[in-house]
């Protein structure tokens, strides 16, 4: 219930994510699958990095940056994607961002958006889409649900795929992975990629 209020008042939930118990087992085989859509020799910045784990499945060539709303340990970028202001991450110093379960967490998604455009020409992220829009009792009960879950949108596929396409990335792979898909998204051109 107080993470349901916490996400209605569109604050991050500090408490739950400096609890070392919210991070579950469970997820690691995403971020090791992750970690092998993302190229070699990548300037990797992950945002919302909980264990590192990705970290730790990269190909050696790629250099890792970490950003959290806590210090998770050396070299970690102390960011709340959901404070203002976000800092800045220079111009070609990352290749890829790369945010894993963290876009259900953000209030304005759109402006993180447009935020990481100038920084990072690839985001590989993944997100837990809605199933329902509009009003009607399912879409009611699918956004109360989110609520419990404490996440801050309620975005379809579509446009999750729309909001990056209106920055400029094009759609480089897409796939399931269990109820989320794992999306990259990129500025040069497909065949690059």
């Amino acid at each position: 219930m107080l993470r349901a209020i916490a996400t209605l008042l569109k604050k991050t939930d500090r408490e739950r994510w400096t609890d070392p118990r919210s991070f579950h087992a469970a997820w690691e085989p995403r971020t090791k699958r992750i970690a092998a859509l993302i190229p070699n020799n990548s300037r990797v910045i992950e945002f919302g990095v909980g264990k590192r784990l990705l970290e730790r499945y990269l190909d050696p060539s790629c250099t890792y940056t970490p950003s959290d709303i806590v210090d998770r340990g050396p070299g970690t970028i102390i960011c709340d994607l959901n404070g203002r202001p976000l800092p800045d991450l220079g111009a070609d110093v990352y290749d890829v961002a790369v945010l894993i379960g963290v876009l259900e967490y953000l209030r304005d998604l759109p402006s993180v958006l447009d935020w990481l455009t100038g920084s990072v020409k690839v985001c590989v992220v993944t997100y837990a889409p809605a199933k329902t829009g509009g009003y009607s009792p399912g879409a009611i009960r699918e956004t109360i649900d989110r609520l419990r879950h404490g996440w801050m949108n309620n975005y379809r596929i579509e446009d999750i795929q729309s909001l990056f396409r209106e920055r400029g990335f094009d759609l480089a792979h897409d796939e399931d992975w269990e109820q989320q898909r794992v999306l990259v998204f990129s500025q040069s051109p497909l065949g690059q990629w």
